[in-house]
């Protein structure tokens, strides 16, 4: 039913664009066309409007405890705008959350699939295999997440996960090329002293 509402609106706010086109040519009888560019932004913005309002819904299901119609809206969200990466990974988390892995790792790949440059997707992904101790599959996320952009501190995670895989040496080279990046990182200058003990005796 919110799905139809929304759907409405959509098609209002696009006949309220072409309708905007012309509304300033008061001589004219005509609707003037706008350019194209000009039209697919307000189509985004309308469509924004659409998610950011089915957002909102699932906030307050999720926190009614109506995880079932808060992952049924993000499944919605996403046939919307397949680039709204909090909808994978909210429903994700929730379906996890329930045991419900096989699901939430079909949404993961999905999102991948739409978003293979966004590095949250990536590190929500890998956060799910940290937690379920696979830590190879969250190796390979989180790779993916730091050479797509992740802030410095969500970097940590990929040498994390090679010390917990029990790949030290991997780990220590992670740790120093981190430090490359970010110089006089405080964590990274400590887990680097402590692998180059380990590694020695």
């Amino acid at each position: 039913m919110i799905i139809r509402v929304l759907a409405i609106v959509v098609i209002c706010l696009c006949v309220g664009i072409v309708w905007a086109a012309g509304a300033d040519q008061e001589t004219s009888t005509e609707l003037a066309p706008i350019p194209a560019a000009a039209a697919e932004q307000r189509i985004a913005q309308a469509r924004d409007v659409v998610t950011d309002t089915l957002w909102l819904k699932t906030e307050e299901h999720w926190h009614n405890g109506e995880w079932e119609e808060a992952i049924r809206i993000c499944r919605q969200i996403v046939q919307i705008d397949p680039h709204f990466v909090d909808a994978y990974t909210g429903a994700a988390w929730m379906l996890w959350s329930m045991d419900r892995d096989e699901e939430a790792i079909a949404l993961y790949r999905q999102g991948v699939a739409a978003n293979p440059k966004r590095y949250e997707i990536h590190q929500d992904f890998g956060m799910y295999y940290w937690h379920r101790e696979k830590w190879d599959e969250a190796i390979e996320q989180f790779r993916k997440s730091a050479a797509n952009g992740a802030p410095q501190y969500l970097q940590h995670m990929l040498p994390n996960s090679l010390e917990r895989a029990g790949r030290k040496r991997e780990a220590l080279q992670e740790w120093r090329a981190l430090l490359a990046r970010f110089p006089g990182d405080p964590i990274a200058v400590q887990h680097i002293e402590a692998l180059e003990k380990e590694l020695e005796d």
